[in-house]
């Protein structure tokens, strides 16, 4: 009965900084969809979108979330890249991309190129008319939570308790793994 309430506990604690950080990326902000035409992707309609989430966060700075929705359209690469003079590009494989630029408003936060067939972007609002693009929402676990941790797993062994233990090693587990795996 000790060790199934061990391993209950462990994985429960494991569980729980995942919790939070799905539960910090669903208030993240009010999703907007973008939907690429499967059969007939353009660069120019992606550039489109992109100036008019520009225009949105211009008129109302807030917290969005950008689902670009392009899965059906694997047969053809979908790309954004930021080119060395500021604008930025939006390439449909086997077309020219097409340059557009939102006067350096974009700040990112991901690697580049950045592949758009199925994606996820994290937008914030930084300062007047620039916004902050990421990849993925910023999750970070306080140093408390580790020193939480080494408690737990101190006091297991002054007492002779696995569920401490398990549940240390659980949320240590936990933690390590949502800030480093992407979701």
């Amino acid at each position: 009965m000790r060790l199934a309430l061990s391993v209950l506990a462990g994985v429960l604690a494991a569980a729980l900084p995942w919790a939070l950080r799905l539960w910090q990326e669903w208030r993240w902000g009010l999703p907007v969809r973008i939907t690429v035409d499967p059969d007939n992707p353009s660069a120019d309609a992606l550039a489109d979108y992109f100036a008019t989430v520009a225009r949105r966060l211009d008129e109302r700075p807030e917290r969005m979330r950008l689902v670009i929705d392009g899965r059906t359209a694997a047969r053809r690469a979908l790309t954004l890249d930021f080119l060395p003079d500021g604008a930025m590009s939006a390439c449909v494989e086997g077309e020219p991309p097409k340059r557009f630029s939102l006067r350096r408003r974009w700040i990112p936060d991901h690697p580049v190129p950045l592949d758009l067939r199925a994606c996820r972007l994290w937008i914030e609002p930084v300062e007047a008319n620039r916004f902050r693009v990421m990849d993925r929402v910023p999750f970070r676990v306080p140093a408390a939570v580790y020193a939480l941790c080494a408690l737990l797993a101190a006091a297991s062994a002054v007492w002779l308790a696995p569920e401490c233990l398990a549940v240390a090693i659980g949320l240590a587990a936990g933690c390590i793994t949502s800030r480093t795996v992407r979701a």
